[in-house]
């Protein structure tokens, strides 16, 4: 037997023993696929993403604005798919009473321009629902006659002629109201023709009593004065 033989009988061998197979797969991959949905199914799913979005913009005031995210878009978007959908409704009802509810703050403060501003938007959102249109003609009226405040038992009208110039008389009367407010423990309600006023008057009384919380509240109206509450 010829040396050579052999040899290539062992390196034969060890081919055979140095070749490996890839392992086959125990198990299989389990392949999940959802159902496809129904027209009626992705139509539900938008509106109710839509609905999300709409109450979203709502509860930060983005009502008519900005356009690319408004609560009025979206609710009006559900409507044109579902026309009867009270959830969309009842959102747009909300936005009319936040515009009333803005435009009653704005007047309060003598900016009755934008109390106009805030009446003609809510007058866009339902414009064929008479209820909404009734409730913006009256705030509309009753911006236009304000109702005066009635004074309190223990109202003290201001000089006008003396608060305009800021007197120091005026000043010594607001200061001998600031501690008699503070000796009997009563509110202070200001009543004064603009907001800025109002300020003024309340600063001048609280350097009067200085470490007291002078407790009350600011009210534009006619005519100026000052009125002492008892507490609540």
């Amino acid at each position: 037997m010829s040396k050579y033989w052999l040899l290539g009988v062992l390196l034969a061998g060890c081919l055979v023993g140095c070749t490996t197979t890839e392992p086959k797969p125990t198990t299989a991959e389990a392949v999940v696929v959802e159902p496809e949905l129904s027209a009626q199914e992705k139509r539900n799913r938008h509106i109710q993403q839509l609905l999300f979005a709409a109450e979203r913009a709502l509860a930060r005031d983005r009502l008519l604005k900005p356009g690319y995210d408004n609560a009025y878009d979206r609710y009006a978007s559900v409507l044109i798919m579902d026309p009867d959908n009270a959830e969309a409704v009842l959102g747009l009802q909300a936005i009319v009473l936040r515009y009333l509810d803005m435009a009653r703050n704005a007047a309060q403060r003598s900016y009755f321009d934008d109390a106009q501003m805030y009446l003609n938007r809510a007058s866009q959102i339902m414009p064929d629902d008479t209820a909404v249109q009734t409730l913006v003609a009256q705030q509309r009226e009753s911006l236009a006659k304000p109702e005066p405040r009635p004074e309190a038992e223990n109202a003290y009208i201001l000089d006008r002629a003396l608060l305009n110039s800021r007197s120091d008389e005026v000043k010594q009367q607001l200061a001998e109201l600031a501690q008699s407010a503070r000796a009997n423990n009563h509110m202070v309600l200001i009543v004064a023709a603009t907001d800025a006023q109002g300020r003024w008057l309340y600063q001048t009384m609280r350097k009067a009593v200085p470490g007291y919380l002078l407790r009350g509240d600011i009210q534009v109206g006619s005519p100026a004065r000052i009125e002492l509450l008892p507490p609540l």
